[in-house]
């Protein structure tokens, strides 16, 4: 049924022009007469009365509900007006991806990957409430007038429990889209959805698809067998380091393809910023091409991303090298033996006062650790970083703050039983984790970069890990950005898998900062599975204002 402008609905939505019409329901350009501003209605259509559709409408209203975040459509409202069932969204004004990819594509690498990314950051939201998209596809994609991404219809969205998931497919998600563990009627997952961003990324930077078969048959064959074509076959211009990132999200297998939808705008803000510059962020390369070792991320907080030129990367540098020991200052303790001193000024677990050029220097006694202390803030790469305490007050003011996770192959230098092989005498609930020997062992550090973006304050840094019980004990030690900020023995309370906080406060970020993260077992001379070692699960990193 066609609903007939201008006529109000919910005696408070004035229909005024047709936008579109989907399998269930068409959407309206309408007013809302209450707060006088233009919305978008979608109106389940009067012949669409099966049970199976209305289920669908009502998962659409619910699922919409349950997630709020610039990169993805609001939800304002849902009702009924007679036998009309109607959805009230935000109403978005510059069109779809998929005209502009009809218009414009191949776009210019830098847009194509800022499309992308307010794309995933949308899926991460989504992924966090317990939802897979399941119809990633460019008409889903809508645009505002300042060109930022939104996805929309939650028409086929489920929550990742639902047990629906698991039936066979039946491929209401566009085809030239659809993963091929759905064609092969596995379930959907949030793997899934990053699978549809491949294909997208791919045809934002071509303007082609990467399976580009004639009927659907032949497409779904494709997306199960064919390998796709390279995309610097059709455009030389796109960094190798930013195609591996396509390539990755175009696996065949869910389980080779990113962790989230995080973990995969962290590779391609590296790729991208790597591709530019070429340059070294703390000693990693900031690429994605060695995949399950030194891989960059993005703390990302909302919207399009930006990348950080070289000459700031290289005046940070400069400044970051232009304090000479001498004027760095003493590190003081902490109640969870947290010490903020240069990285450069650790050569062992016991962390020593720094040297001092003065001609005739003063001896300095021994300072002695207080029950409560203080940290004191210092000049390092952040500006006035401290370390704070955990408290509860602090943690929650990261309760919805984005995140990056970081899974055990993500961690660059450590022991992977997954990929190096299982050691005598670990037990199976480590052969997924990144193992750290002691020093000398070759794997007794290990390390994540990531981009910590414009306007932030304060980090949360959670580490989920184990250790060896036994003599001699385990010493761990954390370095950011040069700057030790965790420093001391047994870190992992328990027998079981437990988290370190580290919360970091540091004067509001001007512009988007790179840093490395640098996990270290500092327990005497050590070797590859021997005594004592850290078992890291997961690394994650909060950002907020």
């Amino acid at each position: 049924m066609f609903v007939s402008p201008p006529r109000v609905i919910g005696s408070r939505y004035r229909l005024e022009q047709p936008l579109g019409t989907g399998g269930m329901a068409t959407t309206y350009l309408a007013r809302d007469l209450v707060l006088d501003r233009p919305v978008a209605v979608k109106i389940l259509r009067a012949d669409s009365s099966d049970a199976r559709e209305e289920a669908r409408f009502e998962r659409e209203a619910r699922a919409a509900a349950a997630v709020s975040h610039p990169n993805v459509v609001q939800l304002y409202d849902a009702g009924r007006d007679g036998e009309l069932r109607y959805l009230v969204m935000e109403w978005v004004d510059g069109g779809d991806l998929a005209r502009l990819i009809r218009e414009r594509a191949p776009l210019p690498v830098d847009e194509a990957v800022r499309l992308a990314l307010d794309v995933l950051n949308g899926l991460a939201a989504i992924h966090r409430a317990g939802i897979v998209h399941r119809d990633v596809k460019p008409a889903n994609v809508l645009l505002d007038r300042h060109g930022r991404a939104k996805l929309t219809d939650f028409g086929i969205a489920r929550r990742a429990d639902d047990p629906t998931l698991t039936g066979p497919v039946d491929l209401l998600g566009t085809a030239p889209y659809v993963a091929p563990e759905r064609i092969r009627g596995q379930p959907a997952t949030a793997a899934s959805d990053l699978y549809a961003v491949g294909v997208l990324l791919y045809e934002l930077l071509t303007g082609r698809l990467p399976f580009p078969g004639q009927t659907p048959d032949e497409l779904l064959a494709q997306h199960l067998h064919t390998v796709p074509v390279s995309p610097r076959r059709w455009r030389r211009d796109i960094p190798p380091a930013l195609e591996q990132v396509v390539l990755r999200a175009l696996a065949k297998e869910p389980e080779l393809r990113y962790r989230s939808a995080e973990a995969m705008a962290a590779a391609l803000q590296a790729a991208i910023l790597g591709g530019k510059t070429s340059a070294q962020t703390d000693g990693t390369a900031l690429t994605p091409a060695r995949q399950g070792r030194a891989r960059a991320g993005t703390l990302r907080l909302a919207g399009g991303a930006t990348v950080l030129s070289l000459a700031v990367i290289v005046l940070l540098a400069l400044l970051a090298r232009a304090q000479s020991p001498g004027e760095r200052p003493v590190p003081t303790p902490t109640t969870t033996a947290i010490v903020l001193v240069p990285a450069a000024a650790t050569a062992t677990p016991t962390v020593a006062p720094p040297p001092t050029r003065q001609p005739t220097p003063s001896p300095r006694p021994t300072p002695t650790p207080l029950p409560t202390p203080t940290p004191q803030p210092v000049q390092a790469l952040l500006g006035s970083l401290k370390v704070l305490a955990p408290t509860p007050p602090e943690l929650r003011r990261f309760t919805d703050a984005p995140a990056l996770t970081f899974a055990p192959e993500e961690l660059a230098g450590a022991y992977l039983p997954a990929r190096d092989g299982t050691l005598k005498g670990f037990s199976r609930d480590l052969a997924n984790a990144a193992l750290l020997f002691g020093s000398g062992s070759g794997t007794e550090q290990a390390s994540v970069s990531f981009v910590i973006p414009a306007g932030t304050e304060r980090l949360l840094i959670q580490v989920e890990g184990r250790q060896h019980r036994g003599d001699p004990v385990a010493g761990f030690q954390m370095e950011l950005a040069g700057w030790v900020i965790w420093d001391g023995q047994n870190p992992f309370a328990g027998t079981g898998w437990s988290t370190i906080n580290v919360v970091l406060h540091f004067d509001r970020l001007e512009s988007e900062v790179p840093v490395t993260l640098t996990l270290r077992n500092v327990s005497g001379p050590g070797e590859r599975g021997a005594e004592p070692w850290l078992a890291v699960r997961s690394v994650r990193v909060l950002s907020a204002d």
